[in-house]
């Protein structure tokens, strides 16, 4: 665990702002920051880094800590994925965060899709759910 909290404190160094989320109900970010089709990283209270995404639909997250090995999962916009920097492994954040290519190249069925994070919107602000 202490291993994760230090990766999700780097990730924050390294690309920039987020903000942290403890219990339901617990603010994440304006709604008006983050537009349609827009992401937002924010840190759970547990330590583990997480990324929403707002669709016309309404807004949904992950965590980005891959299910095959823990590594930090970035999303890539061009290609619409979440991919694990240490082996490949991408995501469909779009389809429930399902596999798309398991690590290094191994079928999608050798690892669990992204841990989904409850979040909704309240108001003006993006909430844990």
């Amino acid at each position: 665990m202490a291993l994760r909290v230090a990766m999700a404190s780097a990730v924050a160094a390294v690309f920039g702002s987020q903000t942290t989320a403890q219990a339901s109900g617990t603010r994440i970010v304006r709604l008006s920051k983050v537009k349609v089709g827009g992401s937002h990283k924010f840190q759970l209270a547990n330590g583990a880094s997480a990324l929403l995404f707002r669709t016309k639909a309404g807004v949904f997250a992950y965590q980005t800590i891959c299910t095959h090995n823990g590594g930090s999962v970035e999303y890539f916009a061009a290609s619409k994925l979440m991919v694990c920097g240490v082996h490949n492994a991408s995501f469909d954040p779009l389809a429930a965060g399902k596999v798309v290519k398991g690590p290094d190249g191994s079928a999608a069925t050798t690892i669990r899709a992204l841990p989904s994070v409850k979040v909704k919107v309240a108001g003006a602000w993006i909430v844990l759910g």
